[in-house]
């Protein structure tokens, strides 16, 4: 897998989405139980920020192209301590259509979930939790 910071370079290719063509913003977090893995926090933060939401509107939103101009500025908050094991290729893959553009901060949280189990991939007791903001714009 690649440093964060080359994946994070394939990612933001582009500006951030300026206000003027923001459409709203989606929250959420997600964690990782067993296993202590910030790619799989991170694609249920995602998940659990779009999952809810439909725009049927886009096509008349977006001028010349709906969902083929749509932009996600997708900022993850993850603990310093798992972001190295990040995989921002199978995050993007949580977002169905899109040209997404991530940034990475310190943040998250890392809680104890009371038991290590081997065989889940653990190697301490830390849950590994991270938030997400993703911001739908043209």
């Amino acid at each position: 897998m690649a440093l964060l910071s080359d994946q994070l370079s394939r990612y933001q290719t582009r500006d951030p989405i300026p206000n003027e063509n923001i459409f709203f913003i989606e929250l959420g977090f997600g964690n990782d139980s067993h296993g202590q893995s910030s790619t799989k926090a991170s694609i249920r933060a995602c998940r659990n920020s779009i999952e809810f939401n439909s725009i049927p509107s886009i096509q008349r939103l977006i001028p010349n192209g709906g969902y083929d101009k749509l932009k996600l500025d997708v900022l993850l908050a993850i603990p310093p301590k798992y972001q190295h094991d990040l995989d921002l290729d199978q995050v993007a893959q949580v977002f169905p259509y899109g040209d997404v553009r991530f940034e990475v901060q310190d943040g998250g949280m890392i809680a104890p979930s009371g038991i290590a189990i081997e065989k889940l991939g653990d190697v301490g007791d830390d849950m590994v939790v991270v938030c997400a903001s993703v911001t739908v714009g043209h």
